[in-house]
């Protein structure tokens, strides 16, 4: 199952398991979410092969449910919490997590996978365009974020795309939109709002990417060196290849086969090593 706030702002939503947040279900190659306002309905859409996702806490989930492995992404702006001692395997990834205190096991971030505001705002990247992978807005201010676009649609460069209250937000480029926060979407200062591929090509806003696809080899390789263990709490089938983009990951007792599960790929930053930002 999958752990995050309300309308969570992350925008690459054609990579991610987001849209279960706001419209009640998503699929990403092949597998399904759907959303769960309770913690009673989440047993029920884990038996019938989906992905729970929710925005209770993962502790409530912790106590009700008694999860084997979390996985946190690291992605909130909160501080992280202590996980370790609440379920018995704790993964972290970032380098807000150290081994032995907050969680079990730490891993680092895929290199290149720097977080919104690691380069200063306004960086243009001087590369040719085919060789650059996209580019970036990023909010310096909270509110909402309201659009009419949709993923994959055309964009030429300053035209507007959205808004965070009455402040415009326009495209940093011309391409196709790559990643676009949700209507409605509860942004803070350094979210992703708008990401814009400058090679055009809209089939590749859709699917988990190459970086998500490495944060879960990097995870599969932690169970798969605690094989016993991993086999005899989550099930021999846990090993897949889904990824999701969120808070936390939390592969429970029962219906192991079903959550993919560890839906394995939590993305951290996607796959952008080398976009610039923009600063809205």
């Amino acid at each position: 199952m999958i752990v995050d706030d309300a309308d969570p702002p992350w925008h690459r939503r054609g990579m991610a398991f987001t849209n279960a947040w706001y419209i009640g279900n998503a699929e990403l190659e092949g597998a399904g979410a759907c959303f769960c306002a309770s913690l009673k309905s989440i047993p029920s859409v884990l038996a019938h092969g989906m992905i729970a996702a929710t925005t209770w806490s993962w502790g409530s989930v912790a106590d009700a449910l008694r999860p084997k492995v979390l996985v946190d992404a690291g992605r909130s702006h909160r501080r992280p919490e202590v996980l370790r001692g609440r379920v018995p395997l704790t993964i972290g990834i970032g380098p807000d997590f150290v081994a032995g205190e907050n969680v079990d096991v730490a891993l680092e971030a895929p290199a290149g996978l720097a977080a919104v505001g690691s380069e200063s705002p306004g960086v243009q990247d001087r590369a040719p365009a085919a060789q650059r992978k996209s580019y970036v807005v990023a909010s310096t201010r909270y509110g909402r974020f309201m659009t009419e676009r949709r993923i994959g649609d055309s964009v030429r460069s300053g035209e507007k795309i959205g808004a965070v209250g009455n402040q415009a937000v326009a495209a940093p480029a011309s391409g196709v939109l790559l990643g676009l926060a949700a209507r409605g979407a509860r942004i803070e200062p350094g979210d992703e709002l708008v990401e814009v591929d400058p090679n055009g090509v809209p089939y590749r806003c859709h699917g988990i990417g190459a970086g998500a696809r490495k944060v879960a080899a990097n995870v599969l390789a932690v169970l798969a060196g605690r094989s016993a263990t991993v086999e005899a709490v989550i099930g021999p089938n846990v090993l897949g290849s889904r990824g999701v983009s969120t808070d936390r990951v939390v592969a429970p007792t029962a219906a192991a086969d079903v959550v993919g599960s560890l839906p394995p790929a939590p993305a951290v930053a996607g796959d952008s090593a080398s976009r610039p930002v923009i600063a809205s």
